[in-house]
This record gives structure tokens, C-alpha cells and sequence, in this order.
């Protein structure tokens, strides 16, 4: 009996050990996922705004003014950007990531070039037979708008060039501390998918449309009342240089966006799993704690019973 009662004890120390690791970690999150709430919040009027600007302009302009307003009907290749984490012990966080990412990349009909950012998606697409063409670091610690840029210039270029006809990004969207929901979201053509004519982007294309309707590519428009009561947008010098400059500054500032709801997302999903662990350690120990008195009492009885028995035994 008493092997059994330091047996027990030894698993006591044990538990509780841990339990102060998981609750170090609880607090360690919940501090990084406060900073990073705060920085995913404050950005998403910026990017909403940005976004609304664009998706209000683009409705003036003809859809060969720039190549990331529209492309192919039918895409023949896409790029998808799976945004996940470098390290465990957040829940289901990287799990339910992964199998949206898994069930969207087995939708898609066309071919699939496959970029990760952080090591559990690529364990994921390399574990669902998937080839990855690009891996990026995860910057889920601190993410900054510098470190979004490089993810930015390869998904422009690789659009830009033509070597995929549609980019779209697999991210955990933060609703709150308690909620992260895992999302696809279409990040270039600038056009939904739904909308998308087939367009061939050429220069003479633009210059000819140009030459044909200075007012409406032109600095020279006059705004003009529409039947709703709105003034269509004057472009200053003309579209296809004010979206030479929005648009690619518009991609990187989403796939920041993404990042920081990726970032806040984990750091919360860490939080709970964390605080989940060190409740059930709480209650762990007391069910040790109980079996430990239960085993100590029984000790002492059997000692006290062999004691009177000697007792007995002599008189």
C-alpha cells in the first residue's frame, strides 16, 4: 500500500506541474491574441474601405483596363494560399483548416499551384498528396504589413505572367475569442469568379478604348448624375494608371488582413485549448487527490487491523 500511495503522489506532482505550464501558456496567449485582436480590428475599416473604393470604381471602367480587374470564364490554373500555423497545441485550429483547404482544393477542376504559409499546411497538403509550390514562414507572432509584402509580389506575378488565372486564399476568420471560422476567400481577379466574362488584357486593347471614349478613360470627364441619383467617379490622370497604383497595394493590404485573422485566430484557439487542458488537470488531481486519501486510509486501516491482531494474538 504505501508503493501505491507514492505512486500516486508522484502522478500529483506530475499533473500539477503541467497544469502550471498550460496555465503559463493560457496567459501567454491570451496576451498575444489581445494585441493581435486589436491590430485585426483596426485594420478592417481600413481594408474594407479600400476594398469598397475599388469594387465602386471598377464598375465605371471597362474590364480591360487593368489585368487584375477580370480574366478567363473557365480558369485553366489557380493559386491557393493556405494560411495556417507553425506549431501546436491551439485545438482544432490547424484540423479544421486543413480540411477545408483539402475539401476546396478537391473542387476545383483546373490545375492547382499550391503556396503555405506556416508548417502545419504544409503537413497537411503534403499528407492529402497535394504538391506545394511555395512555402512561406509563419508570421502568426507578429504580423506586419513588410511581411505580407513578399506574399503579395508572388501572387501578382504569378497572375500578372499568366501562369494562373485566379488566386484565392484559405484563411481562419476571427468572429471572437470563443469563434474562429475557417474561410475561402477569392483574392484576385478583383471581379468575383461568378461575374468573370473571358477578357484578354492587351495594351492596344486599352489604348484604342481610350482613344475611342476620352470621357470615360480620360481626365476630361465631366460627372454626370446616373437615374439613382449618384455621380459616376472622375479618374485623374486616367483608370489604368490610378489602377496601376490601387490595385496591387489592395492586394497586399487583404492578404495582411488574412494574416492578422489567421494570427488572432490561433493565438485564440491556443487560449482555450490551453484553459481547457489546465481545468481538466484541476480535475485530474482531484480525483487523484481522492483515490490518494482513499489508498492512505485503507493503509492505515490494515495496519491498525494487523496491529490488534497481534495483539490478540499474544494475549
Amino acid at each position: 500500500m504505501p508503493a501505491n500511495t507514492r505512486l500516486i503522489k508522484r502522478r500529483i506532482k506530475s499533473v500539477l506541474n503541467t497544469r502550471k505550464i498550460t496555465g503559463a501558456m493560457e496567459l501567454v496567449a491570451a496576451s498575444k491574441m489581445r494585441r493581435s485582436a486589436e491590430s485585426t480590428h483596426a485594420s478592417r475599416a481600413y481594408t474594407k474601405g479600400a476594398w469598397e473604393i475599388v469594387d465602386e470604381a471598377r464598375k465605371d471602367v471597362d474590364e480591360n483596363i487593368h489585368p487584375l480587374l477580370g480574366g478567363r470564364r473557365v480558369p485553366k490554373a489557380s493559386l491557393v494560399l493556405v494560411i495556417a500555423s507553425d506549431r501546436g497545441l491551439c485545438g482544432g485550429f490547424n484540423v479544421q483548416l486543413a480540411k477545408t483547404a483539402i475539401t476546396f482544393l478537391k473542387g476545383r477542376n483546373e490545375n492547382l499551384l499550391i503556396a503555405t504559409i506556416g508548417k502545419r499546411a504544409s503537413q497537411a497538403v503534403k499528407r492529402a498528396g497535394y504538391e506545394i509550390t511555395t512555402a512561406f514562414e509563419s508570421i502568426a507572432n507578429a504580423p506586419s504589413f513588410e511581411q505580407s509584402v513578399p506574399i503579395g509580389s508572388y501572387a501578382y506575378n504569378a497572375f500578372i505572367k499568366g501562369d494562373v488565372d485566379r488566386v484565392f486564399v484559405v484563411y481562419t476568420d476571427y468572429k471572437s475569442a470563443l469563434s474562429q471560422i475557417p474561410a475561402v476567400e477569392q483574392l484576385l481577379p478583383i471581379i468575383p469568379e461568378s461575374d468573370l466574362k473571358d477578357l484578354e488584357f492587351t495594351e492596344e486593347k486599352i489604348t484604342d478604348k481610350m482613344d475611342e471614349d476620352e470621357g470615360l478613360y480620360g481626365s476630361k470627364k465631366k460627372k454626370q448624375k446616373t437615374d439613382d441619383g449618384f455621380q459616376s467617379i472622375l479618374f485623374e490622370p486616367n483608370p489604368q494608371q490610378v489602377f496601376d497604383a490601387l490595385l496591387p497595394r489592395l492586394l497586399e493590404t487583404r492578404i495582411y488582413q488574412f494574416l492578422l485573422e489567421s494570427a488572432s485566430s490561433e493565438h485564440a484557439a491556443r487560449m482555450m485549448a490551453m484553459k481547457n487542458a489546465t481545468k481538466n488537470a484541476g480535475d485530474m488531481i482531484q480525483s487523484l487527490q481522492f483515490t490518494y486519501n482513499q489508498a492512505r486510509q485503507a493503509g492505515i486501516t490494515q495496519e491498525m487491523l494487523e496491529i490488534t491482531s497481534g495483539k490478540a494474538a499474544i494475549e
